[in-house]
């Protein structure tokens, strides 16, 4: 008896064993600060992107982020992304992705679950600052995004074309997520249906892609509600290059937005206001250069961003939205602590757009600004482990 039991707990702790070998853990962390020097006329605070203010903030870049990978079987694992953000209700656990991965063949994997769509050069690792030359990528480009992630379904396919890597990922979904600064209104993105295009080597990267998606926002207040519906086309155009120690990256982002005409109800139902008021058309462009110096990479990056809006700002309504138009030039450096680890220090200035109702991608604000440039101060150490 003593033996069987004996037995069944080796078994057992083999088991365990094999199962603990066959699950993988990588991890990232950023923490960092961010200051400008834009205020109000009126004294109130001025919020650039999310919590960059003229106070010292960790807020904005500070995150830290788990991914796990599990083999299921020979061909089969699943993999999942935790990201904690100090922007996000003080360091709140997110699951960012988690998806069931099966290779059909050499060829061929298949995805389902929550995926990260292929949107940009850096889609698949965006939350790993390591893995770039910024604190954090251009958002004049990067803000176009509707959605982080979809719930659906992926396909990779990969061959060789000559000394390239080709890569072909269509993908389909749907998601739903809150309005940033709208607390009552949320924003869904169905029919979400995309494709990429990569093309790469070891010096250059190329990639085309493009998702169009229906999309509609409701808002649980009764007075001046903001439900609405329409469509929305995103498509991007990246190369990015590593060559003789001279690193480049450029993105052109353009978005097109159409309000569902059809079903407008004149303020009673589902279809309020036109889409095209919330959400307007926006281009977004960036260009970086930089030259690595052993353990240094100074780089500049020039980006800017420009709307369409479907009418004047009026100031009585307040709408409808004129979207962001603004330039910014950066300048950064990079230092490699060790292989795991870089410190980054970047100043950038923003000018915005003299246009009524312009509020670049600040928050919404009230009175007039101060200066006619900002300047935005940030210091950040990126890790790998």
């Amino acid at each position: 008896m003593k033996k069987v039991f004996l037995y069944s707990a080796l078994l057992g702790t083999s088991l365990f064993n094999q199962q603990i070998q066959a699950i993988e853990f990588d991890g990232f962390l950023t923490t960092g600060f961010a200051i400008h020097n834009q205020s109000q006329s009126n004294g109130q605070k001025l919020v650039y992107l999310d919590e960059i203010t003229e106070d010292f903030t960790f807020l904005q870049d500070s995150k830290f982020g788990l991914q796990i990978t599990a083999d299921v079987a020979e061909n089969m694992q699943v993999v999942a992304q935790i990201l904690a953000s100090a922007s996000d209700e003080n360091y709140s656990m997110d699951v960012e992705w988690a998806y069931l991965d099966y290779a059909a063949s050499d060829s061929v994997s298949l995805r389902a679950g929550r995926i990260k769509q292929p949107v940009f050069l850096i889609s698949d690792y965006l939350e790993v600052g390591y893995a770039y030359p910024w604190i954090r990528p251009p958002a004049e480009a990067y803000s176009n995004m509707p959605v982080d992630s979809i719930i659906g379904v992926e396909m990779l396919y990969q061959t060789k074309i000559g000394s390239m890597n080709f890569g072909f990922q269509p993908y389909f979904g749907t998601n739903t997520e809150g309005v940033p600064g709208q607390p009552t209104v949320n924003f869904f993105a169905d029919n979400y249906i995309g494709l990429a295009l990569r093309l790469e080597n070891r010096y250059v990267t190329m990639q085309l892609s493009s998702f169009q998606t229906d999309v509609s926002t409701e808002d649980s207040r009764i007075l001046n509600p903001m439900n609405s519906q329409g469509t929305a086309l995103l498509s991007v155009a990246s190369l990015s290059w590593d060559i003789a120690d001279f690193v480049g990256y450029t993105e052109y982002t353009t978005r097109d937005i159409e309000a569902n005409t059809g079903t407008l109800s004149n303020g009673n139902g589902f279809n309020e206001v036109p889409f095209d008021a919330l959400f307007s058309d926006q281009d977004g462009y960036y260009v970086t250069l930089g030259y690595r110096m052993g353990k240094y990479l100074p780089h500049v990056t020039y980006a800017t961003i420009d709307s369409t809006p479907m009418a004047p700002f009026d100031p009585v309504s307040g709408g409808p939205s004129q979207g962001a138009r603004q330039d910014s030039i950066t300048l950064g450096m990079r230092y490699e602590l060790n292989d795991s680890a870089a410190l980054k220090m970047e100043y950038a200035q923003i000018e915005l757009e003299g246009n009524p109702g312009n509020l670049g991608l600040f928050k919404p604000f009230s009175s007039a600004l101060e200066n006619d440039k900002t300047s935005i101060f940030s210091v950040a150490i990126d890790v790998i482990f």
